[in-house]
């Protein structure tokens, strides 16, 4: 059986199939991220920057679990959707907007570090080259990739189609790592003994807040696996619910296991070699094979880093797809051919991107930063855990709209006791259609039913979560049903019965307040040292 995510909602689904959502989530996250992480550990030191990445992959594993959490609960199939059934459509604008951000960040950091990988390379191989070839940073590499990698992988209708390109990229991410320890331990780790990489923590606050909005960076799951969720089997509630699990597992390997310990190792050996005096922000542009070596390695990662935006690059245009057609609901949403619509909304993310990038050459590092801590801190932390809460304590919209309905519904019927008379039965209220996120949008909803379920086969059909036929709600009841012991206005119960209340307390309201005051600090403590004036 090939690596499919149709796969992944099967029964007897095993580690196969979890493997291809792992090389997508792989891929999107672990690109341009690795690069700055041997600098991170550098400026902080040893135990501080494992300490933190530990800290910063278990937070992301937990808050991945919310939304996913969430997202079954609701019968959500992406981030707006559960935005928009939790909160409403400013809520879903508010998610939106930050997930844009972020996302177009990460994707100007990412073209920035495929020039500055190229322009060393060529001008450490061939200094007599052409200046235009390596000048501003590689500007050059950074137009040819993008307008010939990047933008036509973009084109691709799934995400998931990007499943072989995600298995070649983690080879290629394994062989960066063997070549940065092999040159460390070759050379006897020099920084780690001269002590200009600590070994325990440098004891610089501004430091260690660079290295973990840096790091924060490096774990921004959340934006990616909530898309991939959109494209997963979601014919019913049932196998959507399976589909949410497999994804979790696959979430929880790429955080802990494949991305977690490329950027370990890297991090770590590429500082013990370098040091924090030697080490640049993007680590290519330190030498770590001889001769034309160099030069192999990086047009390698180069060519590895244009083939890891476009996931990312789907991810930005999920959420620009609806604002496209909430406002141009002819002129765009009514195009008949997809791949018009995918190369308008391509321009519009794309192409600015790009723009932008050429404009601040070699600023990669500063542009990681400045992302990391703020798009990452409000999508990855503060995001979910507030959706959380209202799911928890039954604030959500569509919770709070279904009691509204079933009051209305026996209302009625309890004037009518009061009154003597004989009143004829409500009708129950749809609740159905309360919980679900996309069919409570007001503006632009045919967007989130593309995106909210795959067919039978996983693959996105653009049919409604409540029905089989696009376009005709209600004519299959038995599609999405409600699970019994769920409260009204959900499919499945999101607040679980816990054993021990000691228990539930700290799982449920300590952990995501930590988590939310972690994640809100190093922000601000990154944004307020990172723009503070130097001190001459």
């Amino acid at each position: 059986m090939g690596f499919t995510l149709a796969a992944l909602a099967q029964p007897d689904a095993g580690w196969r199939q979890v493997a291809g959502a792992v090389a997508i989530l792989t891929l999107a996250t672990t690109g341009n991220a690795i690069l700055p992480i041997p600098f991170a550990f550098a400026v902080s030191g040893a135990v501080a920057a494992t300490l933190i990445i530990l800290a910063v992959a278990l937070v992301n594993v937990f808050t991945c679990k919310l939304l996913l959490r969430g997202a079954v609960s609701t019968g959500s199939a992406d981030y707006e959707q559960l935005a928009n059934a939790v909160g409403g459509k400013w809520l879903q604008l508010w998610a939106e907007v930050w997930i844009v951000v972020l996302l177009i960040g990460t994707n100007i950091g990412g073209i920035i570090q495929m020039g500055e990988a190229f322009g060393y390379a060529v001008e450490i191989q061939w200094p007599d080259a052409p200046n235009w070839l390596w000048d501003r940073s590689g500007t050059a590499a950074m137009l040819f990739f993008t307008l010939c990698i990047i933008f036509p992988l973009s084109m691709l209708p799934k995400m998931r189609k990007l499943e072989m390109v995600g298995n070649g990229g983690v080879l290629i991410l394994f062989a960066l790592v063997i070549t940065v320890m092999v040159k460390a331990i070759q050379e006897g780790m020099p920084a780690l003994n001269s002590g200009d990489f600590p070994s325990v923590s440098s004891g610089d606050l501004t430091s260690i807040s660079e290295t973990f909005s840096l790091l924060c960076f490096a774990f921004y799951h959340q934006v990616m696996m909530m898309p991939l969720l959109s494209e997963m089997p979601r014919v019913n509630s049932d196998i959507a619910r399976r589909s949410a699990k497999a994804l979790h597992r696959a979430s929880t390997i790429t955080i802990l296991g494949t991305s977690g310990l490329y950027y370990w190792f890297t991090g770590f050996f590429g500082a013990s070699m370098y040091g924090a005096s030697g080490i640049s922000d993007n680590f290519l542009d330190n030498t770590w094979l001889p001769g034309a070596g160099t030069f192999v390695l990086n047009l390698i990662v180069t060519i590895y880093l244009a083939i890891s935006i476009p996931p990312i690059c789907h991810a930005t245009n999920h959420s620009v797809d609806g604002w496209l057609r909430r406002l141009f609901p002819r002129a765009y949403a009514g195009l008949r051919r997809d791949w018009q619509r995918r190369f308008i909304v391509n321009c519009c993310t794309i192409l600015p991107c790009l723009g932008v990038a050429c404009g601040v050459p070699g600023e990669s590092g500063t542009v990681l930063s400045v992302t990391g801590a703020t798009g990452v801190a409000m999508c990855s932390y503060l995001m979910p855990v507030a959706i959380h809460f209202m799911l928890y304590f039954g604030k959500a919209r569509c919770m709070r709209a279904a009691r509204r309905a079933a009051s209305a519904a026996t209302l009625p019927a309890a004037e009518a006791l009061e009154a003597g008379k004989a009143a004829p039965a409500a009708a129950p209220p749809a609740l159905e259609l309360v919980s679900c996120g996309p069919l409570l949008i007001d503006d632009g909803a045919e967007h989130s039913m593309k995106h909210s379920m795959g067919s039978a086969e996983g693959i996105g059909s653009g049919t409604s979560p409540l029905c089989g036929a696009p376009g005709k709600l209600g004519e299959d009841k038995e599609m999405f049903e409600a699970h019994p012991d769920a409260p009204a206005g959900l499919f499945y119960a999101y607040r679980k019965p816990r054993r021990y209340r000691l228990f539930a307390l700290a799982y449920d309201i300590v952990l995501p307040i930590l988590v939310c005051a972690l994640g809100g600090f190093f922000s601000i403590a990154t944004l307020v040292l990172l723009f503070q004036p130097s001190s001459e």
